[in-house]
């Protein structure tokens, strides 16, 4: 279980320009994370902060809980998108939900890179 704080994952957030967590499963460190279509919600970076990290998690907590997700988090161009995402190990796999779930783009997990679709 995480036990670093919402407030502590809002300033990595900001700070390292992402991150992706989840409160009851390891951080993953190979894979593709795969965005979940329709979890996605957008807030100015001015305006992010611990508690709209907690809204949006305390929103999403049975799914991350129930089917194995996590939160994941980004910014870009004075934005902060938070999302759902799914860790896939195989990248045509990854590659193939990416299309499913109408996402523009995947992240590589152990290269840091995104993968755009």
């Amino acid at each position: 279980m995480n036990t670093v704080t919402l407030a502590e994952q809002s300033r990595a957030i900001i700070t390292d320009g992402g991150l992706t967590f989840s409160p009851f499963l390891p951080t993953p460190v190979v894979g593709y994370m795969v965005s979940i279509a329709g979890s996605e919600r957008t807030i100015p970076l001015e305006d992010f902060g611990p508690e709209s990290l907690a809204e949006y998690v305390g929103d999403y907590a049975a799914s991350v809980a129930d089917r194995g997700l996590f939160y994941g988090a980004w910014v870009d161009e004075g934005l902060v998108y938070l999302d759902l995402s799914m860790n896939v190990i195989d990248r045509s796999e990854a590659v193939a939900m990416g299309h499913l779930e109408s996402q523009l783009a995947i992240f590589d997990v152990a290269n840091g890179d995104v993968i755009s679709l």
